[in-house]
């Protein structure tokens, strides 16, 4: 098929320099787009042949060359494939990567066009590009932190990050696994096609036996060779009340010489909770301490010191028993007691009480 295209000016006898003439020449043209479609698995190494396009389209290994066969990629710079002039191989000639060319499609096509000259002729190629078990699951965090209390019930739930895996179908994230230990399992659950794990207790915590824990969260493809990818779950366990305060005796006993001045140490009482912060925060006080008591002794709210403010008389008592209280932060309490040992002192003179009785007696 030849075209003729002729512009210019309506025709005039004879030719005028002045006049602009201009000739468009099409030449001939045979567009045959014949189909070819071949599949293939991503990352093949560059020179891999994909297949025989010449053979494929019936076209012949001397033509290629003269007719400056080439391939092309539909709406990108880049190409992916080349043609082996002397075979008529289809051949990958740069990286093939379908997570880089298609994400998460659920397929992956390369549009190309094998392009051949005189007569200009084109054939449409579609490479369907197949996925590898190339990427592991990975955590967008290497470590997961939790603060969990102590008091949490056993079944209660916590949801943990998931895993990505470039990947599609199979090759994907497919199961979770949780390293062995005695408080807690995982549960998985599959919504939208995606896997989410939540962590389980199983047992209570107990702060005081363990502060925290440390466990190893896997993810596996399903892909072959299998692939994974791990996290660290750390588990602070923070405090409950669960713990009151404990002396380090039910009975303490001293000795205290009457008269002992003012300022006088008599006795430490001490008490320790288990708990943590203000759950282990402890204060000491009189637990019904008559007044009297109360005006010969100070007690320290946060050592436990006992100390003598009054005047102490082993004549007036020789024995004294207190009561003290040990208190939390939330109100848990326990109680002991000191018993007083009051020595005495040559503090008092000797007394002489006369007393008379009249009589009288016979001489005889």
């Amino acid at each position: 098929m030849y075209a003729w295209l002729i512009m210019g000016d309506s025709v005039h006898r004879g030719f005028s320099p002045n006049r602009c003439c201009v000739v468009f020449l099409f030449i001939s043209l045979h567009f045959a787009y014949g189909d070819v479609s071949y599949s293939i698995a991503e990352e093949m190494k560059r020179g891999s042949v994909i297949g025989n396009i010449a053979k494929d389209l019936g076209l012949g290994i001397v033509s290629l060359s003269s007719r400056k066969a080439r391939i092309d990629t539909d709406g990108n710079d880049k190409r992916y494939c080349d043609i082996n002039l002397s075979t008529g191989d289809l051949i990958v000639s740069d990286r093939i990567d379908r997570e880089g060319l298609c994400g998460k499609k659920a397929t992956c096509v390369l549009k190309e066009e094998l392009v051949l000259e005189n007569p200009l002729e084109l054939h449409r190629v579609s490479i369907h590009v197949q996925d590898i078990n190339d990427n592991a699951p990975q955590f967008s965090e290497s470590m997961i932190t939790f603060e969990i209390r102590e008091s949490a019930v056993k079944g209660a739930r916590f949801l943990l990050t998931e895993a990505h895996d470039a990947d599609i179908g199979t090759n994907t994230v497919q199961r979770y696994s949780l390293e062995h230990n005695e408080h807690f399992t995982i549960n998985v659950d599959t919504e939208g096609g995606r896997k989410h794990s939540e962590l389980v207790l199983v047992k209570e915590l107990d702060r005081e036996q363990e502060k925290e824990l440390k466990l190893v969260l896997t993810a596996l493809d399903g892909g072959s060779p299998q692939r994974s990818g791990t996290a660290i779950i750390h588990v602070t366990v923070l405090d409950a009340n669960d713990n009151a305060p404990v002396f380090s005796q039910a009975v303490y006993k001293a000795s205290l010489p009457e008269n002992s001045p003012p300022d006088t140490v008599v006795v430490t009482v001490s008490a320790t909770d288990a708990d943590a912060g203000p759950n282990g925060d402890i204060t000491y006080n009189f637990d019904h301490v008559s007044d009297e008591h109360v005006s010969l002794f100070s007690l320290d709210h946060k050592t436990g010191e006992i100390r003598v403010v009054g005047s102490i008389d082993y004549e007036t008592e020789s024995s004294i028993e207190l009561r003290i209280r040990a208190k939390d932060g939330p109100g848990l309490t326990s109680y002991c007691t000191v018993i007083l040992d009051i020595t005495d002192v040559n503090d008092n003179p000797p007394a002489i009480t006369l007393k008379s009785l009249s009589n009288p007696i016979p001489e005889n």
